[in-house]
């Protein structure tokens, strides 16, 4: 760790500057002219000052969850009041708290069974079973189909498994078809998958105990996805029906593609359930700049970021590793995340700040929407889309900020401009407003995919048009140097200001922003919503 001087809170405090919310239309100049003033407020040092806060070591890394976390959730809250938004959380609160559930596999609560012709065996799940995915504890019941040998993905394109259970019987020497071959199968909708191994016993039984430890799940939401069973050659040992059951390895070795379907008079029950181990609860923040206009503001437009880090080595919630300093001889133990995504967070509070100084908002209403749990796999994003604090189908656009304080000083790369009308719209924001320096660059990674990579997909999912403002990676990522002396905080507020003036054209435009056709139907309708 490199000690800092910690800013206090009380320094950063500003009074409240909530302007009048004047009645009647603006001509678009004034507008601009009121946008231009309050946009003086987002100066590098603020946000120098600002980022400092929250991505100082006493923050612990920001983990999900974390006592660093609540601090900084409570942080950006007391800004958002001083300033005169609105809090739009739950319960008109802040915050919108969602539950982490650990929880894990439970053998006594679970069964499989197979009924022939009214012989059922039943299988004990206690050592030589694991399962991924749902743990309903419902039943799950019908006939089976076998698939096996020489199966790749492409075979299994060409097969009807809906609704089926499917038993998966691997070959070992396959592990990178047999990968590919089970998310194959996951994409068929069948009720449940078997997934039947053959591998070292002794290493299967010590991932049996490993899983024991329970596995963290995002409460609140919709329990989606198939439940994989995966069993091992083990647990058939002593099965007095052995002499029913196929031969597995003759299975495994045929050089073709194996799809057998089971005898009508044999049929198979599940029961997957699950013991929760934990619940604890994780902060998103909302705020809100209410809009001027009496029907438009009951639209919304989203500002988001995530506060959240990777916090500190040994905090048994993260993925920080240390770091040696050679020059000084120390080593940092903490994953301060100044630019993942202590910029994004700032970058936004910053609008959020310019925004409550207009004399007269905008006819849409802004939300600002600062996730957790990001790190963890978008968690904070997926609750809110799930159980949104506004009507969701009142959201007309996310602008979501993630890494927006390093690499290339005049240039920020704006991700989904493609996907719709949005892409025109910051192309207009921008070409108005030249004193920023600011190119707002073309996605320059596409085999990465960052567009399902972030906060904003999640919205996205949903039928909500996006653009995402992301920097890039660089050899500071989710790494104790990632400081605040490395954050480049001219590029920063001029990314915000920029943002600021394009929520302001989305949020004073009648019409809502349009998803191209193709780019709809590949990530709304593919998603399922």
């Amino acid at each position: 760790m490199h000690p800092r001087l910690f800013i206090p809170l009380a320094v950063l405090a500003l009074a409240s500057c909530g302007g009048s919310q004047s009645s009647g239309p603006l001509s678009p100049e004034t507008r601009l002219k009121q946008q231009r003033e309050a946009a003086k407020s987002i100066t590098a040092a603020t946000v120098f000052e600002r980022i400092s806060v929250i991505a100082h070591d006493s923050m612990g890394g920001r983990n999900t969850p974390s006592p660093g976390l609540e601090k900084t959730a409570a942080y950006l809250a007391g800004m958002y009041e001083r300033w005169g938004l609105k809090p739009a959380g739950d319960n008109g609160t802040w915050f919108q708290r969602y539950s982490l559930i650990r929880s894990r596999f439970d053998p006594a609560g679970s069964l499989m069974e197979v009924n022939e012709a009214g012989t059922v065996t039943r299988y004990p799940l206690d050592r030589w079973a694991q399962v991924s995915g749902p743990r309903t504890g419902q039943t799950i019941s019908g006939a089976m189909r076998v698939l096996s040998g020489a199966m790749t993905a492409a075979d299994v394109a060409k097969l009807d498994l809906s609704g089926q259970i499917v038993m998966f019987v691997q070959n070992p020497t396959r592990a990178a078809d047999n990968r590919a071959v089970v998310t194959a199968i996951r994409g068929k909708a069948p009720s449940a998958i078997i997934v039947l191994q053959s591998g070292d016993a002794a290493q299967f039984a010590a991932g049996v105990q490993r899983a024991t430890a329970g596995n963290q799940m995002l409460g609140g939401v919709p329990v989606t996805g198939v439940p994989v069973l995966t069993i091992h050659d083990s647990i058939f040992a002593g099965d007095p029906n052995v002499t029913n059951r196929p031969d597995w390895n003759a299975l495994r070795v045929s050089p073709t593609a194996v799809v057998m379907d089971v005898p009508d008079q044999v049929t198979v029950t599940l029961r997957l359930a699950e013991t929760e181990l934990s619940r604890v609860t994780a902060p998103n923040v909302v705020a809100m700049i209410q809009g001027s206009d009496p029907v438009l503001r009951n639209e919304y437009v989203v500002y988001s970021a995530h506060m959240d880090h990777v916090g500190t080595v040994g905090d048994g919630v993260g993925g920080c590793a240390a770091q040696r300093d050679t020059l000084r001889g120390t080593v940092d133990s903490i994953c301060n995340g100044a630019d993942d995504d202590a910029s994004g967070t700032i970058g936004i509070a910053m609008i959020a700040e310019a925004f409550a100084r207009l004399k007269v908002k905008p006819m849409r209403s802004i939300i600002i929407l600062n996730v957790s749990g990001e790190e963890k796999g978008l968690l904070g994003a997926h609750y809110f889309a799930e159980n949104p604090t506004v009507a969701r189908e009142q959201i007309v656009a996310n602008l979501n900020f993630d890494m927006v304080g390093r690499n290339n000083p005049d240039s920020i790369v704006v991700i989904g401009k493609e996907h719709s009308d949005l892409g025109g719209t910051l192309a207009a924001v921008s070409a108005q407003h030249p004193e920023l320096r600011l190119i707002a660059a073309d996605d320059i990674w596409p085999n990465e995919r960052f567009y399902f990579r972030s906060d904003h997909y999640e919205f996205a999912r949903k039928g909500i048009p996006i653009l995402f403002f992301f920097n890039g990676v660089h050899p500071q990522y989710h790494r104790p140097s990632d400081e605040v002396s490395l954050i480049d905080t001219s590029k920063l507020a001029r990314i915000a200001t920029l943002g600021f003036y394009l929520g302001n054209r989305i949020a004073n435009t009648t019409v809502r922003p349009k998803w191209n056709p193709d780019s709809y139907t590949e990530i709304v309708q593919g998603a399922g919503r």
